[in-house]
């Protein structure tokens, strides 16, 4: 025997009460304490669980957010949905979690299903600087709230939770300089903006002080926000460690390639950071995981969670439609993966 779910009107002609009085119960609406009662015994003998989607759109709140991510695999981008989502949680709201792989047309995909599905609104982490370039983003702003977490230099016209990751950089380059390292090896993913800025950042040290990377230095890892990073960067490292002249530190543009890097100095026997400084970049969960502890810039994925969802509150708010922007600098936490340049350096 075909069965069918339970409506309204079950629970209706079980309380013995108009569905009406029972859709004014689910919503926590005014009724008299009688018809309460009788709502909520029915609702418990028949086991009836409410339509979420169909009250949300009665309500005109479907409580969906959506968020944006480059990678499910990269712990970065998990470390701050785990903040979003607890807070979206305490608000009684669902989170549609959607990975881009960085690719600006998969993006553009999502970010109309997401708006076509009713979303309440959505926050994007790390998204492409083509879209917003395109007024994509602006586009998405006039219709739902929309919070972006990126590195863009300029923005404008939308709420935005900055993170200055030249400042973080001027900060790791500062302090293997005053190590006494002069070569200094890159590594960073195939595409996205941060890492661009971070390749433009480390280039700009260096030639300032008129020590010009080698080509061989800026190693392009194709997964690296990828779940392959770290085989990708173990096998790249190996490489360049197995030369006759090789770099006395690393820094990658992950803390998933660093420890790749790792892997593959270790594999060659070299100690570090006596023979080989590693550091890595936004210091997640991954970093006390290693042996020794990985030096990362820190960037603060607790604050950068809280601060999307308090931009999230503001932007769906109507009492004040000026789009906010927060500030977030990074600071370099160094551990043992890191120390001066070894004495037979270049």
């Amino acid at each position: 025997m075909e069965e069918y779910p339970l409506t309204i009107q079950d629970v209706a002609d079980e309380a013995g009460v108009s569905t009406a009085t029972v859709s004014r119960v689910l919503n926590n609406h005014a009724v008299r304490a009688e018809s309460r009662r009788k709502v909520e015994q029915a609702v418990k003998k028949l086991n009836f669980v409410p339509n979420a989607l169909a009250q949300g759109l009665m309500q005109k709140k479907t409580k969906t957010i959506g968020t944006l991510i480059t990678s499910m695999t990269n712990s970065y981008y998990m470390e701050i949905t785990d903040v979003i989502e607890k807070r979206l949680w305490e608000k009684e709201s669902m989170l549609f979690l959607c990975s881009t792989d960085g690719d600006r047309c998969q993006e553009a995909e999502y970010l109309e299903s997401l708006v076509s599905r009713q979303v309440e609104g959505i926050i994007m982490i790390d998204p492409t600087i083509e879209n917003y370039d395109n007024g994509q983003y602006q586009a998405v702003s006039e219709k739902v709230p929309l919070v972006l977490v990126h590195s863009f230099p300029e923005i404008s016209g939308i709420n935005s939770v900055i993170i200055d990751q030249e400042r973080g950089m001027v900060k790791v380059m500062d302090y293997l300089w005053n190590q006494g390292h002069r070569r200094i090896s890159f590594l960073r993913g195939h595409h996205g903006y941060s890492f661009d800025i971070k390749e433009n950042s480390w280039r700009a040290y260096l030639e300032s002080r008129g020590s010009s990377p080698l080509d061989e230095d800026m190693i392009v890892i194709q997964g690296g926000n990828t779940d392959t990073a770290i085989q990708d960067a173990m096998d790249a490292c190996r490489k360049i460690l197995s030369g006759s002249s090789r770099p006395t530190a690393i820094f990658a543009c992950n803390d998933l390639m660093a420890i790749g890097a790792m892997t593959a100095a270790r594999s060659l026997n070299m100690s570090i950071p006596e023979d080989l400084s590693i550091i890595g970049h936004d210091n997640t969960n991954l970093t006390i995981s290693t042996y020794p502890a990985l030096t990362s810039v820190d960037m603060k994925l607790g604050s950068l969670g809280n601060a999307a969802v308090d931009l999230f509150d503001h932007a769906a708010s109507s009492r004040d439609t000026e789009p906010r922007k927060v500030l977030i600098e990074p600071d370099l936490v160094i551990r043992g993966s890191s120390g001066p340049c070894p004495f037979n350096a270049n």
